[in-house]
């Protein structure tokens, strides 16, 4: 098929959005007042505008919306409703509208995709650019992770590694350490279907060592993330797929064409699925014989033993995974219990012996002499003014091991002016953090300190500091997903507006301050308190629909390898889905819906009916110019 110079141009910047999603710079390309349009907001924006317009130049190739089937419809309404919702949100409405539009804009891009990419071939170079994007953010993590250092480079991409205690989480150039995970899941089934087929048309055992070689980096990449979610999703879309591959007669052959039967045009309506389902409702083989002859299945066989050997491998080896393992965050490792004098009277510059009790009730062993010590800490804070004076330290003589409890006579230096003081006792690692923003847990002594002729030296009034603020800390995830059941029990049909429980989830907790990037790190839970069952219930649906459209076409052999690669990836964030959500940050949320396109490209190349009749020129105009709307609804990452 001879394309136009306006297919190209679209096909190339979609190429060039597939390679760079792992790169979205921090500081935008462009600001106008309150709009700041990042480098992948650009290239956004301009794949949907080529898109209208080249699908708008197709005359006669169409007779109406661009739809790959009528569960398409359901979609589009779930992101109106969002976008009604969010006007309806009690409160935060203008960022639950910046969150509606975005998500708006990924579902055109994914609309987009079919109408730019019109081969298997290019279908394939999309994935390939993926696939090199995913094995960029792995080969720049891993360097990262082994060298304990972050890449100063890296800055224009992200605000810093992630940090899990004073372990490093493979982060690349993504923002967070779950992003580079969720890249790394969609990247893994890639590999594994290139790699096949690299292995199965050389027929050499050195591509099969270098295909498993660069899947195990690709592997260990996702467990250096620190992401339990990540490594677990990878093996369970690998069984999913072994098992789902199973259940069809037919083999993988990826260098054989798919036969005339197999690429006959099929309707994929539920009526014409049903009499095909009744076709598959032989008498199989013995199920031991499938893994042996299906080719579909051998790779994510391979794919589930590997995941298995790693985890062996990084439990035994590894301090920090087992940490990880054992715990929701690293919140946990961060508890101590107290016992201190609730006041206590000295004289100013008065050193009295103090004593005090406290338990290590955390996962790490307490020692001020390792490379980053832990110790005992305190902060003076003058009551009056609230300002901090000091922050003195105080070495455990030994190492104190989790579930031990050390008593201790704290040689205690009083301020030099007279006057009201808290002092708050806590434990602090070094160069990492305080035990109390972590936990929450810390201990105070009001000190009343009385006139002195005493005039040894104390921090100077210019060495004072604003009182340490201890907000509330991250809740872990049964926490956040109580919080998210009273938002949904509150509001069950309008919700509280997309993304905005992120926003209001403290004053659930009575907080006065939180960490305001904290969403309820569950999908399904995000939509729901978001836009309520008005909006999230059709979103749910057309997820549904697409996953019969997927197993039915999954029984269908032989299969297309690259397909498989492109349903596990969506798979991949439904599963990580359960337990993180991503569709409202720029990388992931676009990394989705490319494959969505992708995958509706791959219906509509193997004749999957269109709604050509679906509504008239007007309608269609009107909505042309929605989605217009929506790809230039630019705003800064969330």
């Amino acid at each position: 098929m001879t394309l136009t110079r306006t297919h190209q141009i679209g096909y190339a910047l979609l190429l060039l959005l597939a390679l760079t999603l792992p790169f979205e710079l921090d500081q935008p390309l462009l600001a106008v007042g309150p709009l700041a349009v990042t480098n992948l907001e650009m290239l956004l924006g301009l794949i949907l505008l080529v898109a209208v317009v080249t699908w708008f130049g197709d005359k006669g190739s169409h007779g109406g919306l661009p739809l790959p089937h009528r569960g398409m419809v359901l979609l589009l309404v779930a992101g109106g409703l969002f976008v009604g919702t969010a006007v309806l949100a009690p409160e935060q409405n203008s960022n639950a509208l910046k969150a509606s539009f975005r998500l708006l804009s990924g579902m055109v891009l994914a609309l987009a995709v079919p109408v730019l990419v019109h081969t298997k071939r290019q279908r394939i170079a999309v994935l390939l650019a993926i696939l090199v994007g995913g094995l960029l953010v792995a080969a720049i993590g891993l360097p990262e992770v082994w060298l304990g250092r972050e890449f100063g480079w890296l800055a224009p991409f992200r605000g810093g590694i992630t940090v899990t205690g004073q372990y490093l989480r493979l982060t690349g150039p993504l923002d967070y350490a779950n992003h580079a995970a969720v890249f790394i899941e969609v990247t893994v089934p890639l590999l594994l279907m290139a790699g096949w087929l690299w292995w199965k048309k050389a027929g050499k055992t050195a591509v099969l060592l270098l295909v498993v070689l660069a899947m195990l980096l690709l592997l260990q990449a996702s467990f250096a993330t620190l992401s339990r979610a990540s490594f677990v999703t990878i093996g369970v879309v690998g069984v999913l797929m072994v098992w789902l591959l199973s259940q069809g007669l037919g083999s993988m052959n990826p260098l054989k064409k798919l036969t005339t039967e197999a690429r006959r045009p099929q309707s994929f309506s539920i009526k014409t699925l049903r009499s095909f389902d009744g076709a598959q409702d032989k008498p199989l083989r013995l199920r031991g014989s499938i893994f042996l002859e299906n080719q579909a299945v051998r790779p994510w066989l391979g794919l589930v033993g590997l995941v298995g050997l790693l985890f062996i491998v990084n439990t035994v080896g590894s301090d920090v995974f087992r940490l990880r393992f054992a715990s929701e965050g690293d919140n946990g490792w961060y508890q101590a219990n107290w016992q201190v004098p609730p006041q206590l009277t000295l004289a100013a510059n008065e050193i009295q012996q103090v004593p005090i009790v406290v338990t290590n009730a955390g996962a790490l062993t307490w020692s001020s002499n390792r490379a980053q010590p832990i110790n005992l800490g305190g902060r003076w804070i003058q009551a009056e003014s609230g300002l901090q004076l000091a922050e003195p330290r105080w070495p455990f003589a030994q190492s104190i091991p989790p579930g031990e409890t050390a008593e201790m006579q704290i040689p205690l230096r009083a301020p030099s002016n007279p006057g009201e003081y808290t002092l708050i006792w806590d434990v602090v690692h070094e160069q990492i953090t305080w035990f109390g923003e972590k936990s929450g847990v810390f201990a105070t002594s009001v000190v009343r300190v009385l006139p002195s002729n005493n005039r040894s030296p104390f921090p100077e009034p210019d060495s004072v500091a604003p009182a340490w603020d201890y907000a509330l800390p991250i809740p872990e995830r049964s926490t956040l997903w109580r919080l998210a059941l009273q938002f949904i029990g509150e509001r069950p049909f309008l919700g509280i507006g997309l993304d905005n429980f992120r926003l209001q989830y403290g004053r659930l907790l009575n907080a006065d301050s939180w960490n305001e990037t904290i969403h309820t790190n569950n999908w399904y839970l995000e939509f729901l308190v978001g836009g309520g069952l008005l909006a999230a219930l059709p979103f749910f649906v057309w997820l549904a629909w697409e996953g019969l459209l997927a197993w039915r076409v999954l029984r269908r052999p032989p299969v297309d390898p690259w397909l498989l690669a492109i349903l596990a990836g969506l798979l991949a964030f439904l599963i990580h889905g359960l337990l993180d959500f991503f569709l409202l940050f720029n990388s992931t949320g676009l990394l989705f819906w490319l494959l969505v396109g992708l995958w509706w490209q791959w219906l509509k190349e193997n004749k999957s009916p269109q709604i050509g009749d679906y509504g008239s020129r007007q309608i269609t105009f009107f909505l042309s110019l929605r989605l217009c709307a929506s790809a230039l609804s630019f705003s800064r990452k969330v």
